[in-house]
């Protein structure tokens, strides 16, 4: 997976009717786009190292996988909010 561009996110938010604040919300996606492919390379490395039966690589991965989630989690929480409210979807 290939993430987007930073000129690619400015220009999705404006399609999406983002005005004043499209800069952040574009960076909270780019965030969450390279964190979310973050987050796939470690749930790959984590299961390759149970399959070799290594416990200790697969404890350091799971602990790299926590601080990606939080990281994930810190974007998904601030992006979330302003799609909703620009597409007027229920939380």
């Amino acid at each position: 997976m290939k993430t987007a561009t930073e000129a690619v996110w400015p220009m999705v938010m404006s399609a999406l009717g983002f005005e004043d604040d499209a800069y952040i919300v574009a960076m909270h996606a780019g965030e969450f786009e390279e964190e979310a492919e973050n987050v796939l390379q470690l749930l790959t490395v984590m299961r390759a190292a149970a399959r070799q039966e290594d416990a200790d690589s697969t404890q350091d991965t799971a602990a790299e996988l926590v601080i990606a989630l939080e990281h994930l989690g810190y974007h998904l929480n601030e992006l979330l909010p302003a799609l909703r409210a620009r597409l007027d979807l229920e939380p």
